[in-house]
């Protein structure tokens, strides 16, 4: 089932340029029954080498722009530090909810948008 969960992750974040952990952490809580928390750090530590692939490949075909791909990853990745410490500190069950309450508004502004530009 990790095997199924790493390819699948790894195909829908190269293709739709989401992180995986948009499928990772679902997946591990669901179905293999790991605590959020522990899911999320997972998915974490495995994004690495799923998106420096993926981000090579964007590179290569001229789909990246490196200004504010510095800037994103620094500041991303100095405030990452404080979300994980919350993480690991908040209740689990709340923490799914937070996450589910994230996925459902980011979801909706999808929908909302595709829809929107088709009309």
């Amino acid at each position: 089932m990790t095997l199924v969960i790493g390819l699948v992750s790894g195909v829908i974040s190269g293709a739709l340029g989401v992180g995986g952990g948009v499928v990772m952490v679902p997946a591990m809580v669901l179905l293999l029954g790991v605590q959020q928390a522990v899911a999320q750090g997972t998915s974490l530590f495995v994004i690495l080498p799923t998106a420096l692939s993926g981000a090579q490949s964007h590179h290569r075909r001229h789909n990246l722009d490196i200004q504010p791909t510095i800037w994103i990853g620094l500041i991303g990745a100095i405030t990452a530090a404080a979300g994980a410490y919350a993480a690991v500190h908040i209740d689990n069950r709340l923490l799914r909810r937070i996450f589910a309450v994230y996925l459902l508004l980011v979801g909706t502004r999808t929908i909302y948008q595709g829809v929107r530009s088709s009309s």
